[in-house]
């Protein structure tokens, strides 16, 4: 099974980018995943989890997830990250910046995803 899988919650899909405990080598072709997953969906329709718990970052990764960030909004109608630690926020901040999207993190993935399934 592969790091970006299909979840059901409460009878809607929601994407899930699984980065826990990932490299940074490891994160580049997950997020190449998820996007061809995500790219599926119609416009405005996707709901994303994304799970850093524990991931490794650099600025290689930063910068790959604000690209991949950029080239799914079309597709997004909510975005949740969980694992996000004090640095990893001011990540998600940026990109809630420079793609002007609500993207909030959770303490844990179930109210992550009972918040996308409520939008």
């Amino acid at each position: 099974m592969g790091c970006s899988e299909i979840l059901k919650h409460k009878g809607k899909d929601i994407v899930l980018v699984n980065l826990a405990n990932c490299s940074p080598q490891s994160t580049f072709s997950i997020l190449d995943e998820a996007h061809v997953i995500i790219a599926k969906h119609a416009p405005k329709s996707a709901l994303i989890l994304t799970d850093s718990t524990g991931a490794t970052y650099n600025s290689e990764v930063s910068n790959a997830m604000k690209d991949f960030s950029s080239k799914n909004t079309p597709y997004v109608k909510g975005s949740a990250v969980v694992g996000a630690d004090a640095m990893r926020k001011v990540l998600v901040a940026a990109i809630r910046v420079a793609t002007k999207r609500d993207i909030r993190t959770f303490d844990s993935r179930e109210e992550a995803m009972d918040w996308l399934v409520s939008l």
